[in-house]
């Protein structure tokens, strides 16, 4: 079902950081995909993000919230075949990350759940959608107050990799700074994104300067072609 258009840029930061990888073309699908949005595609690993979120925050103690998430989706008998496939690819989400528990380190943090509905930053008159999935606090030298953030990433086709990963870690970061500057610093090593659909837990970058570079002209690029993207392109 379409959401209407987006006539200002906006893209989410792990789509972003796969437009800043991407081929032409790939950015172009990117771009059209984020400026005519479909509520199909924004909600479709939802019930694993949900669960998922909900086991971090649980400072990952209650490994039943997966296990039972699994089992409610196994039971759901969807008559749509698009709504079939997207139950099993939440399923196989939940399962993926299953194998990753013992590699989550929160490094001493205290995790909680992001907020559904959160600020975002505009780079370069782009706006960016952050929603961290889990807010993470901790304390650094002389009890300075620290905050983090974890983004989930979930489609196999497009994985973040390891440049997507330092992108997303450095956003994160200016939405802590932008949005919770009286909350504590950023701390770089707990921003990091888990990339469920590819098994792989990005690690937090401390070098921000140049991947933010990188950022701001990719979202002037974005602001240039945002006009020339049309629904049937």
């Amino acid at each position: 079902m379409a959401k209407g258009t987006n006539d200002a840029p906006r893209l989410s930061v792990n789509k972003l950081a796969e437009f800043i990888e991407a081929k032409a073309r790939r950015q172009r699908q990117i771009l059209r995909d984020q400026k005519y949005p479909t509520d199909f595609k924004g909600m479709y690993y939802r019930e694993a993000s949900e669960a998922i979120a909900s086991y971090i925050a649980s400072n990952m103690e209650k490994t039943s919230i997966i296990d039972r998430a699994i089992a409610v989706l196994e039971q759901s008998r969807p008559e749509k075949i698009g709504t079939r496939r997207r139950i099993e690819a939440n399923i196989d989400a939940l399962e993926s990350f299953q194998t990753m528990l013992d590699a989550i380190d929160l490094g001493g943090a205290s995790p909680m759940l992001g907020a559904n509905s959160q600020p975002m930053i505009t780079i370069q008159n782009v706006n960016i959608s952050v929603r961290p999935d889990i807010i993470l606090r901790l304390e650094g030298k002389g009890r300075t107050p620290l905050v983090g953030a974890i983004k989930l990433h979930f489609p196999r086709t497009f994985s973040l990799g390891e440049a997507g990963e330092g992108i997303v870690s450095a956003i994160m970061q200016e939405w802590v700074k932008t949005v919770m500057p009286d909350d504590g610093e950023a701390s770089g090593a707990h921003c990091f994104a888990i990339d469920v659909g590819a098994g792989r837990l990005g690690k937090g970058v401390k070098a921000t300067v140049a991947r933010l570079k990188d950022v701001q002209a990719n979202c002037r690029n974005i602001m240039a072609l945002w006009p020339s993207i049309l629904e049937d392109d």
